[in-house]
């Protein structure tokens, strides 16, 4: 008899053992599903948001203005000399006298690429950002089980990036183009010569294919920041 009764509260003991076991298992799994629910609502929060930020990144880069961060560090020449580099860059082609040709080249230095290196930079904050984004995006995925970089235009960011590369490596060319007219028409050279010509020649293809490669960016642009 008293064996039995031993064999019954064993039974029960292994039975309240596999009970707490189970239910403790249970537990966990809920705990640590919440967890991952946390996590991925977190972490598409955090896409969204970064999505929102691209976006603003994109529309200031496109019309090849810059964040405040840049504005601070990027520094234009002052006022005065930008108005006077810009008149006479605008008179190379009618023709400047020798002072002026000093003038321009002196300060090409000072105020000559200052919109080609703020691109560059506002270009290369874009695709940072998009790096970012893509590890989000890629995050996610492996919470849910899914391929969801397919579901986030994350290819669509990475084209625009190459566009905006490609523009600025364009204006920064043609940066260089005026600074060669420049020299070389400091050197006596006269705006008809053949080495003038030349480099007008470049200087009319670079423009051809920045026309084409902004209006390729434009349609990439407008299809990411209306979605």
């Amino acid at each position: 008899m008293n064996t039995l009764i031993n064999n019954s509260n064993r039974l029960t003991l292994i039975l309240a053992v596999v009970l707490l076991m189970t239910i403790g298992y249970l537990a966990a799994n809920y705990i640590a599903d919440e967890r991952i629910k946390t996590v991925k609502e977190h972490t598409s929060e955090l896409i969204h948001e970064q999505e929102a930020l691209l976006a603003t990144i994109a529309e200031t880069t496109a019309r090849n203005g810059a964040d405040d961060i840049i504005d601070q560090t990027i520094i234009d020449c002052p006022i005065d000399e930008r108005v006077r580099f810009d008149e006479l860059l605008s008179r190379l082609n009618t023709g400047l006298s020798v002072t002026e040709l000093q003038e321009l080249d002196r300060l090409f230095g000072r105020c000559g690429n200052f919109y080609a290196v703020r691109k560059s930079v506002m270009v290369s904050r874009l695709e940072r950002e998009v790096g970012l984004y893509r590890l989000f995006v890629e995050q996610l995925a492996k919470l849910s089980g899914a391929d969801a970089v397919t579901a986030f235009p994350v290819s669509e960011w990475e084209r625009l990036v190459v566009l905006e590369r490609k523009q600025s490596q364009l204006f920064s060319q043609l940066v260089l183009d005026q600074d060669k007219i420049i020299a070389t028409l400091l050197a006596g050279k006269s705006a008809t010569s053949q080495e003038i010509l030349t480099i007008l020649q470049e200087v009319q293809s670079t423009q051809q294919t920045l026309i084409v490669t902004n209006a390729q960016a434009a349609e990439v642009r407008t299809l990411l920041v209306t979605k």
